[in-house]
């Protein structure tokens, strides 16, 4: 049977799993910034086998709107280019060679609304699955044990609070 300090590890572990898949979630909101991880998990079509784009090129900050997509195979950069233009966030890339450029448009107020409902949607859903997890745990827990349980699933939502108000800052124009 496991012991107290186990379940208290094994909460821990899920809370901070559930801090990270939050912070994943969040990272995928698109708010308008450049950043080389916007086009993370593109995949290209290379000849009816589907890459990533990391294996066929380095993507790079040039400034605060502009990605650079440094190709290593310039045979691929027609599938390359189809593969940005048809991913999400409308990026369009420019150049040719062994470079692109991609200009990231800024949100427009539509845009950065819906922006913001997902962004707290995922913050209420890691909510939920803080509750869900404490309840587990709370299950094999009495007094003191409770109460340190508790304490760490605050603890957890008060940091799901400041990565939900972060991203809803960086979100503003």
């Amino acid at each position: 049977m496991p012991t107290m300090e186990d379940a208290k590890k094994d909460f821990a572990a899920k809370l901070e799993t559930i801090s990270g898949a939050l912070r994943s979630d969040l990272q995928n909101i698109f708010d308008g910034r450049a950043r080389p991880g916007l086009l993370e998990g593109l995949e290209v079509d290379t000849g009816g086998t589907s890459t990533p784009l990391g294996q066929l090129a380095v993507v790079s900050l040039v400034d605060m709107t502009t990605l650079r997509v440094q190709l290593w195979d310039s045979g691929h950069v027609d599938a390359i280019h189809q593969a940005i233009r048809s991913a999400k966030f409308g990026l369009v890339p420019e150049g040719g060679g062994g470079n692109a450029r991609v200009a990231v448009p800024q949100l427009t107020h539509d845009q950065r609304t819906q922006a913001d409902k997902r962004a707290w949607t995922c913050g209420e859903e890691a909510r939920v699955r803080v509750r869900n997890a404490l309840g587990d745990a709370l299950k094999a827990a009495a007094g003191e044990e409770a109460a340190e349980l508790r304490s760490l699933a605050e603890q957890c939502n008060e940091q799901i609070t400041r990565l939900v108000r972060d991203k809803q800052r960086a979100l503003q124009p």
